[in-house]
């Protein structure tokens, strides 16, 4: 699987907030070449403001248009405006997201999207375990 393959396939899974599970999702339209933060925010179904807050955050970097210092995100940008938007939508904190970015920024290969998402799906798991057995002593302690 070639680089770009890796990074296009990155974007397939996502982990529902439902049900903590991996899904297919379906890639929309690809941007076109250069887009405003507006722009990109109604691509994503974000405000604006989301993106200044990951910009902040360090997550994203889009350059800044020369005469007007309005952000212009390219390609690669909204790629990871989209990746962060997917993640936080799986409760995933900010300061999480940047190793994940950083991996696929730096190798093209989605492996630490993967393993993220198995971290976090384990994390669900243990979490989901632990209350089941919490609610039992909670029933145990209330009939008897």
């Amino acid at each position: 699987m070639s680089a770009s393959q890796e990074v296009s396939f990155a974007f397939q899974p996502l982990l529902s907030t439902r049900t903590g599970r991996v899904v297919a999702v379906e890639a929309p339209e690809p941007p076109r070449k250069s887009m405003r933060v507006g722009e990109v925010a109604r691509y994503l179904g974000v405000r604006p403001s989301a993106l200044r807050v990951w910009e902040e955050a360090g997550l994203l970097q889009p350059e800044r248009d020369r005469g007007t210092k309005y952000r212009r995100y390219g390609p690669d940008d909204v790629r990871d405006a989209r990746m962060v938007h997917m993640l936080r939508q799986g409760r995933y904190p900010l300061n999480e997201i940047r190793p994940i970015l950083d991996g696929l920024r730096r190798t093209g290969s989605s492996d630490a999207l993967r393993e993220a998402i198995a971290q976090r799906q384990e994390f669900i798991a243990t979490r989901t375990r632990a209350m089941l057995e919490a609610a039992g002593h909670l029933h145990a302690y209330l009939s008897g």
